[in-house]
């Protein structure tokens, strides 16, 4: 469970929003007038504004005006937290946040009042139920007048921390997760999330980038200069706010660009270091022998994985290779693209053991089968283990032999 709160000057906007949502329920109020027990509705709305702000009125009367007259607090439980909750349930949830919130006080290192306790249970206030649009998440929202019933003012200093602490108390108290690890949990996703964004992005452009986070389910704001530059910005996850200093360094208004820039350096380089190891030359025998480019797919260890393959062979090697296929196609009926990739691989790996170096490439049948020849100036060895290569792959790997009824 999370929870936030502070008091704001639009409380009128505020009220309208929370209580005439589409999806808003009511679920509770205190020391409110008239029936408040059923759905909220346009009617009901100047009058439950009038008596917030009525509340304050013996104390406006004083001469010390209070523009920021409303607490408004949204106190989120985690979707399993809340699972299968009732109105009845909330109802309960929100007077138990309620009396934490009344509980909690700051002294200073002199021990010094530096935020009194507040007096809520004694004040106005209205509670709403929402579900999140995106995630599905249900969360309350309080409306809290800043004056109690007898015109005191309810102490808004370090508001915001008094919510954590009564989120991280009702955490306590029921076994949940404490707000600190939720958040770093949030903070995680939003860092994944825009990494992930970054690395499937062409170029960066800010307006792309708020674009996708949207996508993502969030929602963002950027800060600009008097230039229109933009230096910074915030990611929301539902009710919950995080500057991009929070989320990463790097990622920061100031350095989120050159992240990106070495993110792609890095994919580059990996997809160049990647492709220089699945690419496969066979020089040609001669001078203007044409070249053949072949790509493969091919399944590793358990077929569950795959590495792609490329091959630049001589087309003399390919047309050996179909030439000793079309011997064998009376005999054994096979997938010419299987066993053609399966020769060309074969092929291959007899090139990297003779120079040293390891492929691991499997299949049917093993390079170490078939003997190994030297290859001479004129190519013609090269044509002869292609048709070895060909011959042992067409008998070791057919899909069935093919079989004939006799002549009557």
């Amino acid at each position: 469970m999370i929870a936030r709160a502070r008091a704001i000057t639009h409380g009128n906007a505020y009220t309208t929003y929370s209580t005439l949502k589409r999806d808003a329920e009511f679920v509770c109020c205190e020391n409110m007038a008239g029936d408040m027990t059923m759905a909220v509705t346009v009617d009901d709305l100047d009058s439950i504004w009038m008596q917030f702000k009525y509340a304050g009125e013996n104390h406006m009367s004083t001469g010390k005006p209070v523009t920021r007259n409303l607490i408004a607090m949204e106190v989120s439980p985690t979707k399993e937290e809340s699972d299968g909750w009732t109105l009845d349930q909330w109802n309960q949830f929100a007077h138990q946040v309620i009396e934490e919130m009344d509980k909690v006080e700051f002294k200073n290192k002199e021990g010094k009042m530096s935020s009194r306790r507040t007096d809520f249970a004694h004040s106005k206030w209205l509670a709403m139920l929402h579900h999140d649009a995106k995630s599905g998440i249900p969360h309350l929202h309080f409306m809290i007048s800043r004056f109690t019933l007898d015109g005191r003012v309810n102490d808004t200093n370090l508001i915001g921390m008094k919510a954590t602490m009564t989120a991280n108390s009702i955490n306590q108290r029921m076994g949940w997760r404490q707000s600190k690890d939720i958040s770093e949990e949030h903070k995680e996703e939003i860092k994944d999330a825009i990494y992930d964004i970054l690395r499937t992005m062409e170029r960066f452009d800010w307006d792309e980038f708020l674009r996708r986070i949207k996508d993502r389910g969030y929602d963002a704001e950027v800060k600009r200069d008097s230039k229109e530059k933009v230096v910074g910005y915030r990611v929301m996850r539902g009710h919950s706010r995080y500057n991009a200093s929070q989320i990463g360094r790097k990622l920061s208004a100031n350095h989120i660009e050159s992240t990106w820039k070495q993110l792609h350096d890095e994919m580059d380089a990996a997809k160049a270091e990647y492709e220089e190891k699945h690419h496969l030359t066979c020089e040609p025998t001669r001078k203007g022998t044409p070249i053949v480019h072949l790509e493969y797919d091919r399944s590793i260890e358990d077929g569950k994985d795959s590495e792609h393959f490329s091959f630049d062979v001589s087309k003399k090697i390919i047309d050996a290779f179909c030439d000793t296929f079309n011997e064998f196609a009376n005999k054994f009926v096979f997938d010419l693209e299987q066993v053609l990739e399966e020769s060309v691989f074969i092929f291959f790996e007899l090139l990297t053991i003779e120079t040293g170096e390891s492929a691991h490439i499997g299949g049917g049948v093993h390079p170490k089968d078939l003997s190994k020849r030297k290859k001479h100036d004129d190519g013609e060895d090269e044509i002869d283990r292609a048709k070895g290569i060909a011959r042992s792959v067409v008998k070791k790997c057919p899909k069935k032999v093919a079989r004939y009824a006799p002549r009557r």
